[in-house]
């Protein structure tokens, strides 16, 4: 079982793989230089972490200031789409036009797309207190290799965030139940990886997201829904999937088109 490390200054090994600068690091290696004991790891580089929120919001604003207009809350409870363009009525009234019309609904299938292929998982994550002078050198990003899989980071303030424990659940209420039982296993975990820090969970919570058999997304046209697309991203690759999906789109909407559209299309998930 390894663990994996992100962002340390470690001068890296080469010959892994083309394009990734890696290191692996002995179990010694690992126990001298961030306290953790009995792993093998492999530091990658070039990592980062975001406040999502913060990251959405400037998007979001360079966006409007390049000509995009937006509109919230609106909730749109219908869509009719033909040939000619897409109409979306909202739940207070108005309707929106467009030519194109791309679904972005996060885990959530729009009514009318095919949901044959995509699941639900449940998630659990704890945050400790602020403790900045307990972390780990270099603060790096920790993920264990396993099933359930466990990642590790920190914040700015000096918190520890650590989740996983992932189970297939798609009910809200199943998944809530199991709370407590998740937080005191992540609590477990957490301590033992990392006996330096202060384990106890200050916060704890549980969320969504959408899977696959292969851990892909869904980008392209949706079937039987003309100049419909969706944008489905799943995992905890939703950053790449969705610049992916960003590139896409614009071709298959430009008439441009895509080399790789059929590895990612909804035909291809059945």
């Amino acid at each position: 079982m390894c663990s994996t490390l992100g962002g340390l200054r470690s001068k890296p090994k080469r010959g892994v793989g083309p394009g990734f600068e890696v290191s692996f690091l002995k179990p010694a290696t690992v126990l001298d230089q961030y306290g953790i004991k009995g792993r093998s790891a492999i530091v990658g580089r070039d990592n980062y972490m975001a406040d999502p929120r913060l990251l959405a919001a400037g998007y979001l604003n360079t966006a409007i200031a390049r000509g995009a207009q937006l509109y919230a809350p609106v909730e749109v409870t219908d869509i009719e789409a033909n040939a000619s363009g897409v109409t979306a009525a909202t739940k207070n009234g108005p309707e929106i036009r467009a030519k194109s019309l791309v679904f972005a609904t996060g885990y959530e299938m729009a009514k009318g797309a095919p949901k044959k292929g995509n699941t639900i998982i449940s998630t659990w994550v704890i945050a400790t207190k602020p403790q900045p002078r307990k972390i780990w050198p270099t603060g790096c990003i920790i993920w264990e290799a396993n099933d359930p899989y466990l990642y590790i980071r920190t914040t700015p303030e000096g918190h520890v965030i650590c989740g996983g424990e992932d189970a297939e659940i798609a009910d809200a209420d199943e998944r809530d139940a199991l709370n407590d039982a998740k937080t005191a296993r992540l609590v477990e975990k957490l301590g033992k990886l990392l006996p330096m820090i202060d384990a106890t969970a200050d916060f704890s919570w549980s969320g969504s997201f959408g899977d696959s058999k292969t851990g892909t997304p869904t980008i392209g046209p949706v079937p039987k829904m003309p100049n419909c697309y969706a944008a489905m991203g799943y995992g905890g690759n939703g950053i790449t999937f969705s610049m992916i999906a960003a590139q896409m789109l614009r071709g298959m909407i430009t008439g441009a088109g895509d080399a790789d559209s059929d590895l990612v299309s909804f035909t291809r998930r059945f």
